[in-house]
């Protein structure tokens, strides 16, 4: 079995254009699996006012709850990576997390705030898991296509 076929997806569309006095987050719970890998998706956007980043606030969190959450070391935006500037008006950004599990806590949460109104996706790939899923909705996906 390929590797990639034991992992689960999780992902979170916004609803619409998130404010640039909003924020969209993604709880993932991530029981079961050892390995995450988030890829957090900006809409392409012209930079705006002095942060010209694609996002004023950009992190993962991690909790015992998805009621309360603390940054995770090494995954904070302007502190410890530094958040990218649209290439240009058509191209999406992407940011990606990749985090090992061990020693972390059981729920991760995406904390996006952009820099201009607009839609925010995370998806997130969960793998090394303790078992494989068998089920599409195990895998967190509604159909399995494999070849």
């Amino acid at each position: 079995m390929n590797n990639l076929e034991a992992s689960k997806t999780a992902a979170k569309l916004s609803s619409g254009d998130i404010a640039t006095n909003a924020t969209h987050q993604h709880a993932i719970d991530t029981l079961g699996f050892d390995y995450a890998s988030i890829d957090v998706v900006f809409e392409p956007v012209a930079a705006a006012g002095t942060n010209s980043s694609v996002a004023v606030a950009l992190k993962l969190q991690q909790g015992d709850t998805t009621s309360s959450y603390a940054d995770v070391d090494g995954y904070v935006g302007g502190t410890d990576f530094t958040v990218p500037t649209p290439a240009d008006t058509t191209s999406t950004s992407v940011v990606r997390f990749n985090v090992d599990m061990r020693g972390k806590k059981r729920y991760l949460n995406v904390y996006a705030t952009p820099n201009v109104a607009s839609p925010v996706v995370s998806v997130a790939r969960l793998g090394k898991p303790e078992e494989a899923p068998v089920a599409a909705s195990a895998a967190g996906v509604n159909v399995f296509v494999s070849g």
